[in-house]
């Protein structure tokens, strides 16, 4: 499958060279960088994620890091905002779009999150984790072929998540790698 990164749009065409098989999916016309073509399996597109879940703070963090890392490996970040404020989509846009510009994509995997104590403020809450996490970098070009990796790094993160009419959503993020992150 090849699917074009960028602001202008995105053309996503199947392996096959019948016309009648390639089709269009909308970008966001908020992503930074000029197109860059990613070639990428139709089973790598298929393999998404449940539909969020935005009822807690937690469950939307789950949501949240479910969507984003399949974002990260179809090089396409929109598919992740109903997950994130408009402040987060941007933070995410920008790393999909340097990696993109590096011609790779990221190909993560949670292994286990915990949750702390959340902290409900006036406007938002904390929601503090531990997480551990596999990932490995892949070719944007070649479909899927490892740039590097697979290697693993554990966290302990905050994020805010604010409420909105849609439910729960994540507005940022601070996170402190526990090892060295390549």
């Amino acid at each position: 499958m090849l699917a074009t990164a960028g602001c202008s749009g995105s053309t996503v065409t199947t392996g096959s060279k019948k016309a009648s098989e390639e089709t269009t999916a909308g970008m966001s016309a908020h992503m930074a960088g000029p197109p860059i073509e990613v070639h990428i399996s139709q089973e790598t597109v298929n393999d998404s994620p449940e539909k969020w879940v935005l009822t807690t703070p937690e469950s939307t963090v789950r949501s949240y890091l479910n969507w984003v890392s399949y974002a990260y490996r179809i090089g396409q970040s929109q598919v992740a905002t109903p997950t994130m404020s408009a402040a987060e989509e941007v933070r995410i846009d920008s790393y999909n779009q340097y990696n993109l510009e590096k011609k790779r994509l990221l190909d993560q995997t949670l292994k286990s999150i915990t949750f702390g104590k959340k902290s409900t403020g006036t406007t938002s809450t904390l929601v503090p984790a531990k997480e551990s996490w596999t990932y490995s970098y892949l070719s944007a070009a070649e479909g899927n072929k490892s740039l590097g990796g697979p290697y693993s790094v554990d966290y302990t993160t905050t994020y805010t998540v604010v409420k909105t009419k849609n439910g729960w959503v994540v507005d940022s993020v601070r996170a402190k790698a526990l090892g060295p992150v390549k």
